[in-house]
Parts: structure tokens; C-alpha cells; sequence
């Protein structure tokens, strides 16, 4: 493992270094109470974001296929739901789905996951990714991850939205995916978006997409971001990645499959931060697997923050026992005006088949404006 550079250039050609005025630990509390978890048994959960409805109530959207069809069910047969709650943390109620299976004359009609809830203006908009496989999908038929097959449903991921004037729904949906694979954007797959908007207007959507080069992962998992004057598109991507891992450990002679991956990218007192996965040996840190904290002066050039740790794959309940886990990702945060208070994860513990979601109330830093949500 090396440290990372102290200086890099950014997209207008300054030099900058990461800033170190976050330090996302010091937000999670060192204990979590059980109450954070959200099950649904039979089900798998993923892809959590809670959204404010502006009418006393907060929703909670994520994507969830049956725990019978296995975790890899996800890429096959995960359908997009909501619940809700009068508190940001919880309890939540399920209430129904926002966007199911339409079938396979969609591109979408699949299976549809990774959910990014924005409201802007009066209106809801859903970023999702959806994929369609063969003809011959069943509700009920498990797909072997193994299989050719489910290759199909990977290689078919696209980037898409929803709108809505509520989010109760019901949600228009659209022929074409908003982001597709082909020059300029990436290969084989778009996914994971996260609609950022852009302080001196337009809007930014980060997503992953394979690198050029032959096989499942061409030169590697990337991510990358695409401007745009409307959250609908047309987007323009910059260029170049988020993060190279070969750039922040060029003694490391292998292609890396994921120089990062599952992200969340905002805005906090004029500098962008992402919180990103390391999933890829060898790491960034000692931590091995984990959620790192990435910085850019302006949402292009990236550098790993200072305090580069946000969260290793392990959580300490308050009963006094700490849990492992073999996947802890897919971040998504809940803001008070520009301020995180809510930490939302997809969980899946060592040895354990079913998932579930863990929302995280941060903790308020002395002296800082940040607040507990109500």
C-alpha cells in the first residue's frame, strides 16, 4: 500500500490537495442500535435512498428481489419499492412498488435496481438502472450467476428515470434509457446513478461503466460524470475517470477489475465529496474491503481525502456485539439543507444469504451546524 499524492491538478489546471476538514467517522456513532435495520424476510434488500416528501412524511425507496432466487438475483429479477415514516430513521412501513417487471419488449423490463430519488422543483425524478434478458425470463426461475444467461442481464444494465408528481407515485417511465452504452459514455454496461446539482446550475450524474478492452471487465470498473443543462438529458461525459487506482498506486503492476466502485457524490460548502467503495486488491487502506472518502474542488479531478476512512465492512450494535459483513456499500445520504444526517447502506453479513438496509443516524460535530433529523 502507498499514500496516496499530495497534489493534483484539477480539471481548470490548478493544483489542489484534499482539504482533511471531514472526517467521516466522527459523524457514525462507534455503537448502532438494532432499530436501524430495515427487513423484509423473503426478500433481499439493496440500493437504499430516502427522499422527504414534504408532506410529514420521509420515503424510503430501494430494490428488493425474493431471498429464494438467491443474492445474484439481483441483476435478474429485483423490482423498485417503497416505504414510509414520519421520522428520517425510522420505523419504516413498506407500502407498495414504485416500479416492477414490464416485460421483455422494455429495456428495462427485467429487473430494475440502484435507486437515486431527486426532487427538484415540483417534481419527483427516479434514476434507476434496468436491464431485460432473454425470452425465456420467469418471476419464478432463478438464474445461475455462472450462466451465460445472466451475463445477458448484466451486459444489458442502462441508466434510466422516472418521473413523478409525487413521491406516492404513480411514475411515468420511458422507452429509452437516458444514459446508453457506446462511444463516449463507456462499455457493455451503464449503471449506479447519482444525480448531483451543480451549484452554478445544471446538473451532474455520476454512473460506472467498463473501460475499453476485451472480457467481463474491459480495462476495469470506472466512473465517470456527464453534465447536462436538464435532469432529463442530453448529458455530456468529461472525459476522464473519477478515480484511476493505477494513478494512486502505480507500483502495483496489475489492471485492476475495480478502481472503485458503488458511489455517492455531493456538495458541502462549495467542494465535492464522494463516498466510494474499495473493492479491488490491493487497497487504499488497511482496512481491505470498505466505504473511502473521496474529494474534488470541482466534481472532475479527484483526490482520496485526508481522513480517507468512512466506514470498514463491520458494524458494533449497541447489545455489545459487532457484526462482519461480506458487503456494506451502495451509500446514499439525507441531507438537512447541505448537511448529512442520514447514512443509508445495503447490508449483507458473512455467511447470511438475505440482505437488509441499515439506516445510520449521524452524529451532530461540535460546533458545526449539522443537526439530528426530526
Amino acid at each position: 500500500m502507498t499514500a496516496p499524492p499530495p497534489l493534483s491538478m484539477a480539471a481548470d489546471g490548478i493544483l489542489f490537495a484534499p482539504s482533511g476538514n471531514l472526517d467521516f467517522t466522527k459523524l457514525i456513532p462507534q455503537t448502532i442500535s438494532n432499530l436501524a435495520i430495515f427487513r423484509q424476510p423473503g426478500w433481499c434488500l439493496w440500493d437504499p435512498c430516502i427522499v422527504d416528501g414534504k408532506d410529514g412524511k420521509f420515503y424510503l425507496f430501494y430494490s428488493r428481489w425474493p431471498t429464494k432466487l438467491g443474492y445474484d438475483a439481483w441483476c435478474t429479477h429485483a423490482e423498485i419499492v417503497w416505504a414510509t415514516a414520519t421520522n428520517a430513521a425510522g420505523p419504516y412501513k413498506f407500502e407498495g412498488v414504485a416500479l416492477p417487471s414490464r416485460g421483455g419488449n422494455f429495456w428495462d423490463g427485467h429487473s430494475v435496481f440502484n435507486t437515486d430519488v431527486v426532487r427538484i422543483g415540483e417534481k419527483y425524478y427516479l434514476y434507476y438502472t434496468g436491464n431485460r434478458g432473454t425470452t425465456n425470463w420467469a418471476a419464478e426461475r432463478a438464474i445461475p450467476a455462472s450462466s451465460d444467461e445472466w451475463w445477458n442481464h448484466r451486459n444489458n444494465q442502462r441508466i434510466g428515470v422516472a418521473l413523478s408528481d409525487s413521491p406516492r407515485g404513480p411514475w411515468q417511465r420511458f422507452d429509452r434509457p437516458i444514459i446508453d452504452v457506446g462511444p463516449g459514455f463507456g462499455q457493455t454496461i451503464v449503471n449506479v446513478p447519482n444525480l448531483v446539482i451543480k451549484p452554478e446550475g445544471g446538473y451532474r450524474l455520476y454512473y460506472k461503466t467498463l473501460g475499453e478492452g476485451p472480457g467481463k471487465f474491459g480495462s476495469g470498473v470506472f466512473h465517470f460524470g456527464a453534465d447536462a443543462e436538464d435532469p432529463l438529458g442530453p448529458f455530456v461525459r468529461y472525459p476522464e475517470p473519477m478515480v484511476n487506482k493505477n494513478k494512486l498506486m502505480p507500483e502495483v503492476k496489475k489492471t485492476f477489475d475495480f478502481h472503485i466502485d458503488d458511489h455517492f457524490e455531493w456538495i458541502e460548502n462549495g467542494r465535492y465529496y464522494a463516498i466510494v467503495k474499495d473493492h479491488d486488491a490491493p487497497f487504499l487502506t488497511k482496512y481491505g474491503r470498505s466505504l473511502l472518502l473521496f474529494e474534488s474542488p470541482d466534481g472532475r479531478s479527484w483526490l482520496p481525502a485526508k481522513q480517507l476512512l468512512v466506514k470498514d465492512f463491520s458494524i458494533s450494535w449497541n447489545g455489545g456485539t459487532t457484526q462482519k459483513f461480506s458487503r456494506l456499500e451502495m451509500p446514499k445520504l439525507l441531507f438537512n439543507g447541505n448537511h448529512p444526517f442520514i447514512l443509508a447502506l445495503a447490508a449483507l453479513p458473512e455467511g447470511v444469504k438475505e440482505s437488509f438496509l441499515v439506516l445510520v443516524p449521524l452524529l451532530k460535530i461540535p460546533g458545526s451546524n449539522r443537526v439530528k433529523p426530526d
